[in-house]
């Protein structure tokens, strides 16, 4: 009934049928049938479950329209294409962005004392 919807969200989001039937404790062939509308026992906590690992609302899975998903303001923001894996080197490279800031802070922070130093003196 909601099947072709919950997989287009979920498809959507970037999720496996793997992955969002391992949040919802079930085995992947059950999962499958709920978006194959072949799983007769969908009820409204197991519909509301499969919305919420989803990020949206049961109205949204229940709706006849389409839904415009706005990833930037779900539960999942930013993490629909990795599963909430982080990439190596995204951290790699915010770590050396970090180490750069800390060096211009001390440079800085060197100058600061240098000019106060002068002020002291008469």
């Amino acid at each position: 009934m909601y099947g072709s919807k919950i997989a287009s969200i979920r498809q959507a989001r970037g999720y496996s049928q793997d992955y969002v039937s391992s949040l919802l404790e079930m085995a992947q062939n059950t999962y499958s049938k709920i978006e194959r509308d072949e799983y007769k026992k969908l009820d409204e906590d197991l519909l509301e479950k499969i919305a919420k690992v989803l990020g949206v609302s049961t109205d949204d899975i229940k709706s006849p329209t389409p839904i415009i998903m706005n990833f930037h303001d779900s539960p999942q923001s930013g993490q629909y294409t990795t599963n909430y894996q982080t990439d190596d080197k995204v951290i790699d490279a915010l770590l050396e962005q970090l180490s750069k800031k800390d060096e211009q802070i001390a440079r800085n922070n060197e100058v600061i004392k240098s000019l106060m130093s002068r002020l002291k003196k008469p």
